[in-house]
């Protein structure tokens, strides 16, 4: 036994404190000591707590002040309880799945030990002699008489078990995490029934207690309470929490005298870490003493007499139930807290239910310790998270007033034909949401780089048009802020920040831009118009993106860009030298890891001084979008007044179609001056082809005439010669003779040489056949 003295405790209002002591024994306890587990005793005298150190403080409540004293080391416990059966002995839960039964005011080493848990128990209740434990994946019944284990339920071991408990009329409930219960009675075993409180409207269920009577369950659930019939297991009634309280995570029962064991008055432990009563009949809830802050865990005793919590501290409060239920009740009020008729759920309850606890566990706070572990959202999660870090928030009803307006126009259809798309699924979402976002704001018309701009985005939400176009209202209002000052040319106002920004932080680069005539309509506009999404692989883009969406600072995304320059300051600087093309590096995908991109944006961030910070002149906060009614106007300020109020949408349709009219007029002219152009063409390469062949012609006449002048003999010329110098008159008749004599000529000379041919053949022959003659009369001779 630990020897400790009695000391009181400290009277603070209408409680009584307690504080763990820090010197305990010769150890000295470096860290703050706060308590962990509590239990009243069955009799209300008194009630045992643990510290973090695991030392067992016994508290005796007498009429006056109560008083305590430490008792030893008896490790930190996972559950802690009186045993009804001997309220001597205290059962002690250990994480090595045993479980002790000690005795009070003896040696901490004389105790009797219960194994048969694998894992720790969390949770025990008592029916009678019998005590039942529950672990994540068992529940174990105990004979307290015996000291061993009467029997082990068969439990799904596939479901983790959120708790186990015995009812005062010997019902066994189990609850599961995936919101189903399994039910037995002590003396049917062997049999057991299934419910699925998914029926009864209960969602994300969080704990259950009995009243005293055993003839109700109370199960807790995000966003309300529901009453349970334990004889036929029906819905009794179902209490929808106030808007600020979103669940209900510890229950207990507040016994009253007179209320029968039915139990009216019910305590939990809310979502805020406050203590809320609620009376079940009255539909109200009781005030409770403004010195009640946040708590960590509480008790009520067993008739409901005392009430004792655990702050944030770890300082342990006692008081009275009279002194903390106060008379005055807060009237019910039917926003916060009303009794809801029992009636089947639909799909957009269930949705809202889910959309109500992702909202809870994806919060940016949650969300940023991840980001900076994995560097990346996984991917099967990132429009989920997308979503609600945007809160964007499904207004389907907006959508529809706009999408059923949509005739597909001119502006989508050239965008269908500049950007081919394989996939047609995503060429039809990128078509309907340009014309969504005409119908939002038709002087977007005049935005070329509007389908450059939201094309990448959508491919990240292509399963769900809805949000999809959400996520570019969103990334419009917010990211793309002072753009349309100067509509439709360059955001000039932007591009002179981005331009002061490398002035700070790199004023060689810029100085170099400078002597080229680089403006930062072309190092910096072709980044911000495509959201950086040409210069990046797919994967890097994402990860920027789930870091600007995080940081919730659109200045941050004008600080990735000046990055981008200054990381691949050397490859523009080689470029420009060269005289390369600066515009084509511009909307070339590079190598840079979004990692050292982001790494340097924060740097120049946290550097760049208030004077030039783009906070002064950009809205730092993200706007939201209606959850209900239509979407917020486009910020039609930030448009020239040129557009906004000396035109209407009207005249600028009719600017479009006078310029589409124009265009097609030229196209018509350009293609009549080509076909005019081919004509020529055509007229003046046959011109030269009839010119050639002339000459070809004549060159061959004259080829000719030369040959036959060269079969003429000598005395023949000299009578052409003769015939050529005659007078006019016969000039023709003479030519025409000579073309007769020299036609005989030719054909006399065609016949010599014929018959000069036909005596030389046979003249060979003649020779081969001596010849032939004077080889056989050889051979004979020999």
């Amino acid at each position: 036994m630990y020897n400790s003295s009695w000391t009181k405790l400290i009277k603070s209002n209408d409680s009584y404190k307690c504080e763990p002591s820090a010197n305990v024994g010769r150890e000295r306890c470096t860290a703050r000591l706060s308590f962990v587990q509590v239990s009243f005793a069955p009799d209300e005298e008194s009630l045992i707590v643990v510290d973090t150190k695991g030392y067992l403080y016994y508290i005796e409540l007498p009429e006056d002040v109560p008083r305590y004293k430490i008792l030893g080391n008896i490790g930190r416990p996972t559950l802690l309880a009186f045993n009804p059966v001997c309220t001597e002995e205290i059962l002690i839960g250990l994480d090595t799945g045993d479980m002790k039964l000690w005795k009070l005011h003896t040696d901490t080493s004389q105790f009797d030990l219960l194994s048969g848990h694998k894992l720790a128990p969390t949770h025990v209740s008592f029916y009678k002699r019998h005590c039942l434990t529950s672990s994540r994946n068992e529940v174990i019944i105990w004979d307290l008489k015996c000291c061993n284990k009467a029997h082990q339920l068969k439990v799904r071991v596939q479901n983790t078990i959120k708790k186990a408990a015995f009812s005062n009329v010997g019902h066994i409930v189990v609850l599961y995490h995936n919101d189903t219960m399994q039910v037995w009675t002590l003396g049917q075993l062997h049999k057991d029934t299934k419910i699925d409180t998914k029926i009864f409207g209960i969602r994300f269920s969080k704990d259950f207690i009995f009243t005293k009577d055993g003839r109700a369950m109370i199960v807790s659930g995000t966003r309300g309470i529901s009453i349970l019939n334990t004889y036929d297991w029906s819905l009794l009634k179902k209490l929808c929490l106030p808007n600020n309280l979103v669940e209900a995570k510890q229950l207990s029962v507040v016994p009253r005298p007179l209320d029968g064991g039915a139990n009216k008055i019910l305590a939990f432990l809310s979502s805020k870490c406050t203590l809320q009563l609620c009376d079940l009949d009255a539909l109200t809830f009781l005030e409770i003493p403004s010195h009640v802050g946040r708590i960590k865990k509480f008790a009520i005793s067993s008739t409901g007499r005392y009430i004792t919590y655990i702050d944030h501290e770890g300082c342990l409060y006692i008081m009275q139930t009279d002194k903390v239920i106060s008379k005055k009740r807060i009237q019910p009020d039917s926003r916060l807290l009303k009794a809801c008729r029992v009636r089947a759920h639909t799909t957009s309850d269930h949705l809202e239910c889910v959309r109500q606890s992702t909202k809870r566990e994806l919060n940016v706070k949650r969300l940023m310790p991840i980001l900076k572990e994995f560097g990346e959202y996984p991917e099967k999660y990132r429009t989920l998270i997308w979503s609600t870090i945007l809160k964007l928030p499904a207004n389907r009803t907006a959508y529809v007033s706009l999408a059923s307006k949509v005739t597909r126009g001119r502006f989508a259809l050239d965008t269908l034909r500049s950007l081919p798309l394989a996939d047609k699924g995503k060429a039809s979402l990128l078509a309907m949401t340009i014309d969504c976002l005409l119908q939002w704001c038709p002087l977007l018309i005049q935005s070329p780089f509007l389908p450059n701009l939201i094309f990448p985005f959508l491919t990240v939400f292509q399963k769900d048009p809805l949000l999809a176009f959400e996520l570019i209202l969103s990334i419009l209002l917010n990211y793309c802020q002072k753009w349309f000052e100067y509509h439709p040319l360059p955001p000039l106002n932007i591009l002179g920040i981005v331009e002061n920004i490398l002035l700070e932080t790199d004023p060689v680069l810029l100085n170099i831009f400078c002597e080229r005539g680089i403006t930062s309509s072309e190092y910096a506009w072709p980044l911000l118009q495509t959201a950086m999404s040409e210069v990046l692989s797919g994967d890097e883009w994402l990860i920027l993106w789930d870091h600007l969406i995080s940081i919730q600072k659109p200045s941050f995304l004008l600080m990735c860009v000046v990055a981008y320059n200054i990381c691949l300051r050397d490859s523009v600087i080689s470029l420009i030298k060269s005289s390369g093309d600066i515009k084509v590096f511009y909307s070339t995908q590079s190598h840079i890891r979004a990692k050292d991109l982001l790494k340097i944006a924060r740097k120049i961030d946290e550097e760049i001084p208030k004077r030039m910070h783009p906070n002064r002149y950009l809205r730092d906060k993200l706007l939201e979008l209606n959850h209900s009614g239509p979407y917020p106007l486009f910020i039609s300020k930030e448009y020239p007044k040129l557009l906004t109020e000396n035109f209407s949408v009207a005249d600028l349709e009719k600017l479009k179609m006078q310029k589409h009219n124009l265009q097609e007029c030229n196209r018509s002219i350009a293609d009549f001056e080509k076909r005019r152009l081919h004509a020529e063409t055509e007229a003046f390469a046959r011109q030269i082809h009839e010119s050639r062949l002339n000459e070809v012609r004549k060159c061959f006449q004259q080829h000719i005439s030369n040959l036959k002048w060269q079969l003429l003999s000598n005395a023949e010329k000299e009578k052409c010669y003769h015939h050529l110098y005659k007078d006019s008159d016969s000039e023709m008749k003479q030519e025409c003779n000579k073309c007769n004599i020299s036609e005989d000529i030719t054909c006399n000379f065609e016949d010599a040489n014929s018959r000069n041919y036909k005596k030389l053949q046979q003249d060979i022959t003649y020779l081969e056949y001596q010849v032939q003659s004077l080889l056989e009369s050889l051979r004979f001779h020999k």
